[in-house]
Parts: C-alpha cells; sequence; structure tokens
C-alpha cells in the first residue's frame, strides 16, 4: 500500500483517513513517546500504538507513518532510534494485542522530503487487514476505523465482525502462523498419500505444495506467505504442541480414586501427530501393567482378561483427540487411570446445542473439527482393522454397547466448565 514515495508523500498532504495515519515521536532518554505527550495515561506510547495497530488490522488495513508532525510536516526519526522504535512497534504487536499481529506488520524505512525539500528518515508501518481473527489490546475491547478516528467496537459490531471471519475460516483452515512449509513432515504425507490412494507420491516438491494447498494443509496468511493450517500441523507435524499449545495428551494412573499426586503409580505425556497420540494411547492401555485386568473363576481356574473394552477405550481417545477444541490455549487432552474406571477429558463444550442426553439419544453429533475428522476415516485402526472415524455417526452409541457389555453399565458423559469428561467404568471381577 502506498508503495511509491510519490505515492505516499500525495496521500500525506492529503490528510489522514481510513487508511492512513502518522505520529510525530520524541525522545526522552530511552523512553519513546508519541506527541501529544499525555503523561497522566501511563505508557502512552504502548497504548495508543495498540489501539492503532489493531484499528487498522481489523477494518481495512493501512499504513501509520512516524515521524511525520500532526500537520503533515515530515520531521523525521533520529536514526539511532530507528531500531528501538521498529523494537517497540514489534513488541507491542506480539504482546500487548490479542490476538498478536506481529505477522500483518511490513516494515519499510522511507526518506521523505519535508516542506523545504530535505529528506528526512521517517518509518513506514503497512498493517495488513486480518483475515482470521478480530484483535484487541489487552483488557480492551477490539477497534476499528471509521474515516481518520478509531472506535471502540459495540458489542454487536464486535459480533458481526466474529461472525465475517469465523465463516470466512474455521479454525482448521487458520494458518500457523509461526510455523513454515518445511515444519510438515513430507514422509508422513507420502504415507498418508499412498494408504489412501494406493500408489507412491511421484511428483515433485512443488506439485506436493500445490496439493497440499488444495487439501487445506497449508494456506496463505494476509501477506501471502504459506504456512501450514492448523490442520496440517495436527495431522502432520511431528510437534504439533509446537505450534499449538495444548495440542498434546496427558495420561497418568492412581492407586486410589481420586487423582491425588501423592497415589501417582505412572505419568506420560503422549505427543506427535493426532493419529500417534491415539495409536500411542491405546498402546499403553492395552499393555501396560497399571491397567487392571479382571478375573474370572470357571471350571478351568483364574482367566485374566482386560477389564475394559479396548474398542471402547478407541471410540473416546479418538473423540477427545479429534472433536476437541483447539483454540482453547495451553489445555490437553487427559486420560486419569484410577482401579475402577478410566477418565477421559477433554478441552471444549459439547457443539452447539448438543447435550449428552442427545448423544445417548442416538442424535446424529455435531463435529467441531469437519476435515479432521474426515482425515481420520483414512486411518485404519490396528485395533479393528477398521476406520477411526466412520461416517455415519455410529461411533458413540457402538461405545455405550462395548461398556454395558463389558462392565454391565454404559459411560458416563458430564460438560464440566469448558471440558468433557467421559468416564469408562471397569469390569468387576467375578
Amino acid at each position: 500500500m502506498y508503495d511509491t514515495l510519490d505515492e505516499l508523500l500525495r496521500e500525506i498532504l492529503a490528510g489522514e483517513d481510513t487508511k492512513l495515519d502518522w505520529k510525530e515521536i520524541v525522545v526522552r532518554g530511552n523512553e519513546i513517546l508519541f506527541v501529544p505527550k499525555r503523561a497522566s495515561e501511563g505508557d502512552r506510547a504502548t497504548v495508543e500504538l495498540a489501539k492503532d495497530l489493531t484499528c487498522f488490522a481489523n477494518t481495512e488495513g493501512g499504513v501509520i507513518v512516524f515521524g511525520v508532525r500532526k500537520d503533515g510536516e515530515r520531521v523525521g526519526v533520529p536514526a539511532e532510534r530507528m531500531d528501538a522504535l521498529q523494537q517497540l512497534i514489534a513488541n507491542v504487536a506480539q504482546n500487548n494485542i490479542e490476538p498478536p499481529l506481529g505477522h500483518l506488520l511490513v516494515f519499510d524505512r522511507v526518506w521523505l522530503p519535508d516542506s523545504a525539500g530535505q529528506s528526512r528518515l521517517c518509518l513506514k508501518i503497512e498493517i495488513k487487514r486480518a483475515l482470521f481473527s478480530v484483535h484487541a489490546p489487552k483488557g480492551r475491547r477490539p477497534y476499528w476505523r471509521i474515516a481518520d478516528q478509531c472506535h471502540e467496537m459495540t458489542l454487536e459490531q464486535q459480533a458481526r465482525a466474529f461472525e465475517r471471519r469465523g465463516m470466512m475460516a474455521p479454525f482448521e483452515e487458520r494458518p500457523a502462523y509461526t510455523a513454515g512449509p518445511d515444519d510438515l513432515d513430507s514422509d508422513r504425507f507420502k504415507t498418508y498419500y499412498q494408504a489412501r490412494f494406493g500408489e507412491k507420491w511421484a511428483e515433485d516438491e512443488e506439485s506436493l505444495r500445490r496439493l497440499m494447498l488444495n487439501l487445506k494443509l497449508l494456506a496463505r496468511d494476509e501477506a501471502s506467505v504459506l504456512h501450514p493450517t492448523a490442520l496440517g500441523v495436527l495431522l502432520f507435524s511431528p510437534e504439533p504442541d509446537r505450534w499449538i499449545t495444548g495440542s498434546y495428551l496427558d495420561l497418568a494412573v492412581y492407586k486410589g480414586l481420586e487423582p491425588d499426586a501423592d497415589r501417582q503409580v505412572d505419568a506420560k505425556t503422549i505427543r506427535g501427530t493426532v493419529v500417534e497420540q491415539i495409536e500411542a494411547t491405546m498402546g499403553y492401555l492395552r499393555t501396560s501393567p497399571y491397567v487392571p485386568v479382571a478375573a474370572r473363576k470357571d471350571d478351568w481356574g483364574r482367566q485374566d482378561r482386560p477389564a475394559y473394552s479396548l474398542r471402547a477405550l478407541q471410540e473416546g481417545a479418538v473423540n477427545a483427540l479429534v472433536h476437541r477444541d483447539y483454540t482453547i490455549a495451553g489445555s490437553q487432552v487427559r486420560v486419569f487411570v484410577f482401579p475402577d474406571r478410566i477418565e477421559i477429558s477433554s478441552p471444549g463444550r459439547l457443539p452447539n446445542t448438543l447435550t449428552p442426553a442427545d448423544l445417548f439419544a442416538g442424535c446424529q453429533p455435531v463435529r467441531r473439527n469437519q476435515m479432521l475428522a474426515g482425515f481420520l476415516r483414512d486411518y485404519t485402526s490396528p485395533l479393528t482393522g477398521r476406520s477411526y472415524m466412520e461416517a455415519r455417526g455410529e461411533g458413540f452409541l457402538a461405545m455405550v454397547r462395548e461398556c454395558q457389555r463389558v462392565s454391565g453399565r454404559p459411560p458416563d458423559l458430564a460438560v464440566i466448565g469448558d471440558s468433557v469428561k467421559l468416564t469408562i467404568f471397569r469390569e468387576r471381577d467375578g
């Protein structure tokens, strides 16, 4: 935007508007302030800058030129303070705004003539229009720009902005801004491709990226830079929790009937792709000596067998990892093993108006992560020999039947705060 100096200068001479703002700065010791200074408002520079950056990002994008006086005169930025100014802007964009918008900023140092024809060093910041989020200064409402002023959004305007961006891209399709295409493991994807299509990948890397774009595993951000999507990270990154916080599974075993660190006998953090987390979790529940077995006596003596339906446990683990709310930062799937039950907790409430009673009644489930669930149909469970996800929505009731067959009672499903907890009860010794 305003890519030539002549165009930028003409816009400045025309005055501030919806897409252009400027600021004069002063330096006081090591502190950078904007003019006019308002000491009564505390750290005014960061507060005002956070407001202005979000204001442009939430509207149509725009440009801020630092080193221009209120009347449009170009006064410049001291060359020795330019690095500090850029660092201030980057820090505000990353630390004073939710969610951070540093990826939307383009920095450009420019020389602009003042009214006497003398060149002045200024800093031009272009703010790209946000496509996937509504940004706000921490602790404040979001702003947007009307004419040459920033205004707080009303609650209704916020709702409309969130709706537009939500409709534009579900979470699965949003870029993971801190990751690059090479952070997806191409070998993992090629293995998936061969399993799905029955042939090895034989094209070049450019063709591979085009295919991954078409499959929504890669996406371009507001600046057309290529990133993995959340979907791509969850399926093909060996370390998805580097890019999506909490995208792993914690497993703990207790010898008591309540979670108590003093009575914990084993613990494991399971990382990797969603499919790898499912397989590792089931591997532990199937083989660990800490998972109870049920003993029965008959004419042949004592017979030990699994105290749980492995098929039911797999359905619970798959649902927890596939249907969880990955936008809840820092909250992971948890599996707690007790002597009498296994609890599987998943971040996020049930989608839309769905209730536990609806699921037990056979209501068609609403999938939070539709594309992730779609990919899981292409992966075969070593346990059942069938797809991890069925398209007919029969998995939950099949799990209920399995639980009743093994333990004589259905599982318990409860919404607790912003999470869903599934409890599967063990078979009693008999």
